[in-house]
């Protein structure tokens, strides 16, 4: 079978699953837990924003936001980077996983458990339902390491419990080592 043939049939294979499969859209206290950092800095923000006004005046509340903002502009620290990447990094991994749909036959993804800063990007510790694995997970390495904006993506189970999924997003190469190769 020649190569159009068969990213034709990849294709269409997709489009049935697709119309087969139910496209489950996430609760509403999931869809707050997930965007739950965003949140509480929404409204830490508007609560300042409130206080200022009240305390300050209005004048003085756009003075002051203009001086916040001048301070937030680039060049960013380091820290701030590695934060900035640490509340990113899950949603773009979340993507990744449903565009390469990374999900069990009732349309759960992976929970993501645990997001850790490391000298070289980001450790993401997934919780998987029963139907997926670290294998399904590995197969899309290409996919996760595109959406996740990464120069590499490492994937690995947990060696007493086969649910628990390690992926390393690698965006600093030389924090690794000069004894690390790609996988």
């Amino acid at each position: 079978m020649t190569r159009r043939n068969r990213r034709r049939e990849e294709e269409l294979l997709g489009d049935l699953e697709r119309a087969i499969t139910p496209h489950k859209r996430a609760p509403l206290p999931v869809v707050i837990w997930r965007w739950r950092y965003e949140l509480v800095l929404i409204t830490a923000l508007a609560l300042i924003v409130t206080i200022f006004v009240h305390t300050l005046g209005v004048a003085l509340t756009i003075i002051a936001a203009s001086a916040a903002i001048g301070m937030l502009s680039p060049p960013w620290s380091e820290r701030m980077t590695a934060l900035a990447w640490h509340l990113v990094t899950p949603h773009l991994l979340r993507t990744g996983m449903a565009q390469a749909r990374i999900h069990n036959r009732n349309g759960r993804q992976p929970f993501i458990v645990r997001v850790t800063r490391e000298p070289f990007g980001e450790r993401i510790r997934l919780w998987c339902p029963a139907g997926t694995s670290a294998e399904d997970i590995s197969s899309v390495r290409a996919t996760l390491r595109a959406a996740c904006w990464a120069a590499d993506v490492r994937i690995w189970r947990d060696e007493q419990h086969s649910q628990i999924v390690t992926v390393d997003v690698i965006r600093r190469r030389e924090a690794l080592g000069p004894d690390s190769e790609p996988s």
